[in-house]
């Protein structure tokens, strides 16, 4: 997927256009990629035009300069090049492989609340399966869910239960037994915290985290070779603070990714801003001094991709390298990263 510039085009920066600089950047996280197909509209994405971005530009001041909304201390470019390209990284299951280890928190913190929870059904494949269909989800939408079923199966919430102490005790002792593989402590033991379960799941990702994050596979030579070519790059994830940079001194990407490069949809927010909600890209972009046309996403879930394509990016990458994606499901969810279901044109990745 060779990007190349439209003889039309803007006038060149003095050294290659956006485009070419696209494709460099293509070539420079090849060892990311699987594949070499084109998104579906069938052409390489080529230099953005004068009008386009001259709107990227209304859209990201627009979208951004709500003080009331933006929450971000990291200083802003005085100046935002129309010529730059800039990488712009998801954080969980792209450049951290992280995804797994939270989601395994997540299970188990969830697990003594499923209306079907019992010791046999907790079993390692159900909590592989779940972790596998729930990757890249708000762990907000997965409690509502299971309260939904709750409430179908007329059981009490999953608060009420935590408050009385009512969890079976067999499936308590089985799910305390998982939760120590990731070096949490019981489940009775965190009740004398006093935090909901929301509360709960943020704070032990976070302690998890702090010891099981990695860099994902291929990713710390793609940064080292994107480095040495002079590209610029940022963090733009949903995912809150303190998780992405206690993550990021995990994996060892310190020198990459200072704080003023990680922005946070949740956290960088107010009310926070989830994918596939395009502000995160557009924060990101602009703090890194670029439009959003000329900006390269790289992304391993749909609603990431959904969130880059709704804030307009240049160019798309479909990552599928993560532990939480496994090798039967590459190609399965390498279509579904390109189908772009989550975006509101139908666009997907343009390449994975």
């Amino acid at each position: 997927a060779t990007a190349r510039p439209s003889p039309a085009s803007t006038p060149r920066p003095p050294s290659m256009s956006a485009a070419l600089c696209r494709a460099h950047v293509v070539a420079a996280a090849a060892p990311l990629t699987r594949r070499r197909q084109v998104a579906s509209r069938g052409k390489a994405p080529a230099l953005v035009s004068a009008k386009r971005t001259t709107r990227s530009l209304v859209m990201a001041r627009s979208a951004l300069r709500n003080p009331e909304e933006v929450t971000s201390k990291a200083p802003t470019p005085s100046v935002i090049s129309d010529t730059a390209t800039v990488v712009l990284f998801d954080f969980d299951g792209t450049l951290g492989d992280t995804e797994t280890p939270a989601m395994i928190v997540a299970f188990w913190e969830l697990a003594p609340y499923f209306p079907e929870a019992s010791v046999a059904y907790l079993s390692e494949e159900c909590m592989r399966t779940y972790v596998r269909n729930n990757a890249g989800k708000a762990f907000e939408f997965m409690v509502d869910v299971v309260e939904e079923d709750r409430k179908n199966a007329g059981l009490p919430s999953i608060e009420e239960v935590r408050a009385a102490g009512a969890e079976d005790p067999a499936v308590l002792a089985h799910v305390n037994e998982q939760r120590a593989k990731s070096g949490l402590p019981t489940l009775e033991a965190t009740r004398a915290l006093g935090k909901d379960i929301l509360t709960l799941q943020k704070d032990e990702t976070v302690e998890a985290l702090a010891t099981l994050a990695a860099p994902c596979p291929n990713v710390p030579g793609v940064l080292a070779n994107l480095k040495s070519l002079g590209y610029d790059f940022s963090i733009a994830t949903t995912s809150g603070k303190p998780r992405v940079p206690v993550s990021v001194v995990a994996c060892q990407y310190e020198a990459y990714f200072p704080p003023e490069k990680i922005h946070s949809g949740e956290s960088d927010f107010e009310p926070p801003r989830f994918k596939p909600d395009p502000s995160v890209y557009l924060l990101a972009a602009e703090k890194t001094g670029a439009l959003p046309g000329n900006s390269v996403a790289v992304e391993d879930s749909t609603s990431g991709v959904g969130s880059a394509a709704n804030a307009r990016m240049g160019l798309i990458v479909g990552y599928v390298g993560g532990s939480h994606i496994s090798a039967e499901n590459e190609d399965g969810h390498a279509g579904t990263l390109m189908a772009g279901a989550r975006s509101d044109d139908g666009r997907g990745a343009d390449i994975v």
